[in-house]
């Protein structure tokens, strides 16, 4: 998604959203102007209202007040970092270790801008508000009832580039929940129907089929983040090695293509072509020659 897509094509993107949202983008001039439109319209859609501004997420270790950003996530459609989706993940209740959590999720920010200057630009623009919570099952996670908000659960042991790893992998959905408005990837009355659910490239289970192509999208935008920027770590702590995740990949995507195949036979358009664009890119992208040698035979 990010690796795949322009920065300028996420920001024209990111003004159809703001267009969706009924707000002018006639009056959009800046950068600044963009991020004030954006942020106007998140509050009108999602009825919630943001500290953070462009540059300046808002971070949240208060306890009542990460609660609050808590109701906004809907369990049913929380798109977590282990792709787990358990109800109650989020623990409510004080975090004894969250300033030590927010000060390596401020690093691993400065280190995003350090590494690449797209990544942290679409960063500034898309999220508002960081609220940390412990939990025993996930590391964090997002929702598209919440687009703009990202959960936060790092562990103190994480090193940085583990955490950048958390960041890249939350952007992603963000930038997904975005391109969605724009472009419509799926046909929503099929997904929830089992026969459409699909192999997920994170924990290999059935899934549907937009968790689906999310953990798909996500999976690859780590690989591409890893091989640009940070290397391919023999233990990475946040996600698999790379030959692993190539591999769920290429399992994913094949399971993702057989249910679509499967519906298009029956006269069913689960997803857009814009869906289908990005699994090709995702395709072309695992069987590249820069990362033949992380293919297992």
């Amino acid at each position: 998604m990010i690796s795949q897509t322009p920065l300028d094509t996420h920001l024209e993107s990111l003004l159809a959203f703001i267009e969706k949202a009924g707000l002018d983008i006639g009056t959009v001039e800046d950068e600044q102007t963009l991020s004030t439109c954006y942020i106007e319209a998140l509050e009108g859609l999602q009825g919630r209202k943001t500290k953070g501004r462009y540059r300046a997420a808002n971070i949240v270790l208060d306890y009542d007040q990460a609660s609050e950003f808590c109701r906004l996530l809907s369990d049913d459609d929380l798109t977590i970092l282990d792709d787990k989706n358990q109800a109650q993940v989020i623990s409510q209740e004080p975090d004894p270790l969250v300033e030590k959590k927010a000060m390596l999720l401020r690093s691993a920010i400065e280190c995003l801008g350090v590494l690449s200057s797209e990544h942290k630009c679409l960063f500034d623009f898309l999220i508002t508000d960081i609220f940390l919570m412990p939990s025993k099952d996930a590391s964090g996670g997002s929702t598209s009832s919440a687009i703009g908000v990202i959960w936060a659960n790092p562990k103190i042991t994480h090193r940085v580039p583990d955490v950048v790893e958390f960041i890249v992998h939350e952007l992603t959905h963000h930038a997904m929940f975005i391109d969605e408005h724009r472009y419509g990837h799926y046909d929503h009355r099929a997904l929830m129907n089992p026969d459409s659910w699909a192999q997920s490239a994170i924990l290999k289970v059935p899934r549907p089929l937009d968790k689906v192509i999310h953990s798909i999208v996500v999976a690859t935008e780590i690989v591409m983040f890893r091989e640009k920027f940070i290397g391919h770590p023999a233990a990475p702590l946040m996600h698999p090695p790379t030959p692993k995740i190539l591999a769920q990949l290429v399992a994913s995507v094949d399971s993702v293509e057989e249910v679509i195949g499967r519906h298009e036979h029956a006269g069913i358009a689960s997803v857009s072509s814009r869906t289908k664009a990005l699994l090709s890119g995702v395709r072309d992208i695992v069987e590249s020659d820069a990362l033949c040698k992380y293919r297992t035979r």
